[in-house]
């Protein structure tokens, strides 16, 4: 895959994406991509419909999994719903070449709607990118509606999703009160 001395060579990375859903409020919006290693953080599960953070902080607590995020405070996000899928290939950029990262298969499951052609978009631009060969992008949705009708808030989806919706909710209900904690070390986008 490369040649490159120290490069981390994996068979799979594994991305969970999510974002904090506050694009049009004052204070901005954090995007957070979760990354892994391990092939059965690409499992679809049900998860319970709260937020686990010590299940979060349990599964950081492995040198094979990470994160990164990106706090969007400019005027250009404040009413965008393209947030996550604008942002989203930045963070893995970031992640792969600080990590050094090579893989062949790349498998990004993001939280919220997508469409085909955002799809599309995220794949064309990892084809080839540091040994990957096979990219998957994929969507989860947390509100979903049973066959009677009702509202189900449930989350099934992979680890690496849940993790980011935990992690974007966590930063962004502390982040603007604490900026400069050791947490927020990864990205910040303005124009």
């Amino acid at each position: 895959m490369s040649e490159e001395k120290g490069a981390k060579e994996r068979k799979y990375l594994i991305v969970g994406g999510d974002d904090s859903n506050h694009a049009g409020t004052a204070e901005g919006e954090i995007i957070i991509a979760t990354f892994s290693f391990f092939l059965e953080d690409s499992l679809v599960r049900r998860f319970p419909n709260n937020r686990d953070y010590k299940f979060v902080t349990d599964w950081l607590n492995s040198s094979e999994r990470d994160f990164r995020f990106a706090l969007l405070t400019s005027e250009k996000y404040r009413h965008s719903s393209e947030n996550l899928i604008e942002i989203i290939p930045s963070l893995i950029f970031s992640y792969m070449e600080e990590e050094n990262v090579f893989t062949e298969n790349l498998k990004i499951y993001l939280d919220g709607r997508l469409s085909s052609g955002n799809r599309e978009e995220i794949k064309s631009k990892f084809r080839n990118y540091r040994g990957i060969e096979n990219v998957i992008v994929d969507n989860f949705i947390k509100k979903r509606f049973n066959e009677r009708g009702k509202i189900i808030k449930r989350p099934e989806c992979p680890t690496a999703t849940y993790c980011a919706d935990v992690l974007a909710n966590h930063l962004y209900s502390t982040t603007f009160e604490r900026t400069n904690n050791a947490i927020l070390r990864k990205l910040s986008f303005r124009d």
